[in-house]
């Protein structure tokens, strides 16, 4: 009898303390509850947006504030679907979703109603989910194009695909781990109290990497610096003075966002050794290019500098390391005699420049984030609307 009782106050416990959260809504978990809301589990796929969505995503740092719809089919910013009319289809992951812009501002929204020289007009179809692989891409675009009047592809890889792969496998391969992400999925999307448990399981790894792990490497950093081992342009920060002011303007002040990003010169530095491929990727790929061939349907690949040391490293005519995973995608591309524009080329990342007219990659990102902001979307716009004038002149 006292088990039972034991049992029973935990529940209530837990019963109030989900109440409590859901009427408190805590900034961040509101935040990660927001996210949750916006997807659902596929059983195939395991991640798709929910339909019918018109929601304001707000970041609890104020990254950005954004609204974020999907139409009856759960594709983001797309209009009801028409099939009167030809479609381009665009598919990636977080980036060709558009997230951290309004549905406006996103390059594929920015590109719909799109007219040919004859007056033929085109609906952009956003099939893009955040952290999909190029398996993802493949199997939601063999569910979904017999659906729709597809024209033209346009497929955005990313750098990340590689990690995404990896996930997508561990799940495909363990029935032990689908179910356990089915659950883990299920049950933060329900429940507060789960998130917020799932939440602060994560950020506190992070608060500790920040709190403990961060100043001792700048630490040992300064100490190299003093004793001539590091290049200059490693060393921002050269005396105990210097990382003081430098610790307090993390605490008290925030920094100036309108100055042109600076990285060392390593961060430009290439690898010499080939970048590991997962073999999904390649077959994935290949998939993408039949469906393409199957529905008489052009394809063309947009490769994209995810984040500003990518677009930083370009404009001084060199390569990141982050870039490696498409580096060697792009021979792969080139060997399949793919259609593509690799964006992380230096002619097209000296585009990017601030009001001022200096070389910036600052205002094309959020920055601690890591998506495009408005600016950057309407750069990818740019070369996209180029491009399509001439797939569908």
């Amino acid at each position: 009898m006292r088990f039972l009782k034991i049992i029973f106050a935990i529940l209530l416990t837990l019963f109030f303390l989900e109440i409590f959260l859901r009427l408190l809504k805590p900034k961040a978990i509101h935040f990660y509850w927001i996210q949750r809301q916006i997807h659902k589990y596929d059983p195939e796929y395991y991640v798709d947006l929910e339909p019918s969505l018109n929601l304001r995503i707000q970041h609890f740092l104020d990254w950005f504030d954004i609204q974020f719809s999907t139409n009856e089919r759960g594709y983001r910013g797309t209009a009801p679907v028409d099939n009167t009319k030809p479609q381009i289809i665009c598919i990636g992951d977080s980036i060709a979703m558009g997230y951290g812009v309004n549905d406006k501002d996103a390059f594929c929204s920015m590109l719909d109603n799109y007219k040919d020289s004859n007056g033929i007009e085109y609906q952009v179809i956003n099939l893009s989910v955040d952290a999909y692989g190029s398996s993802a891409i493949a199997l939601k675009l063999k569910r979904h194009l017999p659906t729709l009047n597809p024209k033209v592809i346009y497929y955005f890889p990313s750098v990340g695909d590689d990690v995404d792969e990896v996930g997508f496998y561990q799940k495909k391969n363990s029935s032990w781990n689908e179910n356990l992400f089915k659950f883990q999925f299920q049950a933060t999307k329900r429940s507060y109290l789960v998130l917020a448990l799932k939440v602060t399981q994560e950020q506190l790894f992070i608060k500790l990497q920040e709190t403990f792990v961060f100043p001792y490497i700048r630490f040992v950093n300064l100490i190299n610096c003093m004793k001539g081992l590091k290049p200059k342009d490693e060393c921002p920060i050269t005396n105990w003075r210097e990382l003081l002011l430098d610790f307090y303007g993390d605490l008290f002040k925030p920094k100036k966002q309108d100055e042109p990003i600076h990285f060392p010169e390593s961060e430009c530095e290439e690898s010499q050794t080939n970048y590991p491929i997962p073999k999904s990727s390649y077959q994935s790929t290949k998939e993408i290019i039949e469906l393409a061939r199957l529905y008489n349907t052009k394809l063309v690949l947009f490769m994209l500098p995810i984040n500003p040391e990518i677009a930083y490293c370009s404009q001084k005519g060199k390569i990141h390391k982050h870039y490696d995973y498409l580096k060697e995608m792009k021979k792969f591309f080139q060997s399949e005699s793919l259609d593509f524009l690799d964006l992380n080329e230096t002619q097209y990342t000296l585009k990017m420049k601030d009001e001022k007219g200096r070389l910036n990659v600052r205002p094309y990102y959020i920055i601690g984030d890591g998506h495009y902001t408005a600016l950057g979307n309407k750069w990818i716009f740019e070369i996209l609307l180029k491009k399509t004038k001439e797939v569908l002149p």
